[in-house]
């Protein structure tokens, strides 16, 4: 994708590996965008892209769902 490959080169030097630099990047940069940005964006991708992103999307949501779940108190039956 175009957009990741010029975020890529614009922080080249700025990466270290840390998932949490990745993160910050990624999302400080999509906070600048509006709406109409974000379409185009998408409008731009493959197919295969959009598919992946809206795959990954779900698949995050469902963990976080899923790891709430588990961390909630269950009802002990006596």
């Amino acid at each position: 994708m175009r957009f990741v490959d010029q975020l890529y080169e614009m922080y080249r030097g700025h990466f270290n590996g840390a998932e949490e630099d990745i993160i910050a990047i990624v999302v400080g940069t999509l906070q600048e965008q509006s709406a109409d940005d974000l379409y185009q964006l998408i409008d731009e991708m493959e197919e295969e892209e959009v598919f992946h992103m809206v795959a990954n999307y779900f698949i995050e949501v469902l963990k976080r769902k899923v790891a709430m779940e588990d961390e909630r108190p269950r009802d002990v039956l006596h």
